[in-house]
């Protein structure tokens, strides 16, 4: 894989997390048990994973994990979903984006936002790549409940359509294959200039191979908003593919994007870094004066 295709799946992945699908290779027999788990309304106890996690961290790792457990319980209101919040992303960064999304979905909870539902449910979708498949179809499952939250709470918000649009895509169920494909058309119809619907409709032209139809809505969305990247990237591998002369402009508009984005995740990483320390220090300070009263 050249540099420049790593960069443009990684542009890709930053705007679109929910294409983080495989084949699926499930056997006849383990798709009937998932649907006939999923039809008796069996869910996932998830206090014997967290427990097989616990069990597999390092003393320092489970040791954090513990401590915010014990902050979520001692702490109401914004100190409670600011606690949820590292927890889901502790979780998250030990590779368990199950479990993270169990907490990001009780942060929804307790902010009841289209925006927290969304993130919880793009949290849920990295469990995808779990190798349990009863997680796996769990996290789906989850994924896609997430959004339709997302939804019912802020309807007019069409990122959160596109991405369920996606996922169906992705995972068409059995009964309705084109859900997905139909969704996405149904947005673009009515959101004709909408940048992210023609990402999304041009990703799928891609996967399917009409590099034409995908060109045409691309370079739609580049007249739009010509400092997207997920458009500026996927365009470039699209004129690459088809030998086009302007593929070496947009290659390094693409590279030149990815950094930028780069530089301004690293420093929102640094800034909640920062608000982090300074509310354990606050919340430390507490519970020294209540001992001391």
């Amino acid at each position: 894989m050249t540099r420049f295709q790593q960069i443009t799946i990684a542009a890709s992945v930053a705007g679109l997390l929910l294409l983080y699908f495989g084949f699926d290779t499930r056997s006849v027999k383990g798709k009937e048990e998932i649907a006939q788990l999923e039809k008796s309304g069996i869910a996932i106890d998830l206090q014997p994973l967290i427990e097989s996690a616990k069990g597999k961290l390092s003393k320092f790792d489970l040791n954090e994990i513990l401590v915010l457990e014990g902050q979520i319980g001692a702490v109401e209101g914004p100190d409670k979903i600011t606690a949820l919040k590292e927890l889901s992303g502790k979780w998250y960064r030990l590779d368990k984006p199950y479990l993270a999304g169990h907490y990001a979905e009780q942060v929804a909870e307790e902010m009841s936002s289209g925006e927290a539902w969304s993130i919880a449910a793009t949290t849920y979708l990295a469990g995808l790549s779990d190798s349990d498949e009863l997680v796996r179809q769990g996290s789906l499952n989850k994924a896609i409940q997430g959004l339709e939250n997302a939804i019912s709470i802020d309807p007019e918000t069409v990122q959160y359509r596109v991405n369920l649009a996606l996922i169906y895509a992705e995972r068409p169920p059995e009964d309705n294959p084109m859900k997905g494909v139909q969704m996405l058309l149904g947005l673009n119809e009515k959101h004709p200039d909408d940048v992210l619907v023609l990402n999304a409709l041009a990703r799928l032209a891609i996967k399917t191979g009409q590099w034409d139809k995908a060109q045409q809505r691309l370079e739609r969305a580049e007249a739009l908003e010509p400092e997207n990247i997920t458009t500026i990237c996927l365009l470039a591998e699209i004129y690459e593919q088809l030998k086009d002369q302007r593929a070496q402009a947009l290659r390094d508009k693409c590279e030149l994007l990815t950094l930028k984005n780069r530089v301004c995740l690293a420093v929102k990483r640094k800034r909640h870094k920062i608000a982090t320390h300074k509310r354990k220090k606050r919340l430390r300070k507490n519970r020294h004066k209540k001992k001391n009263r």
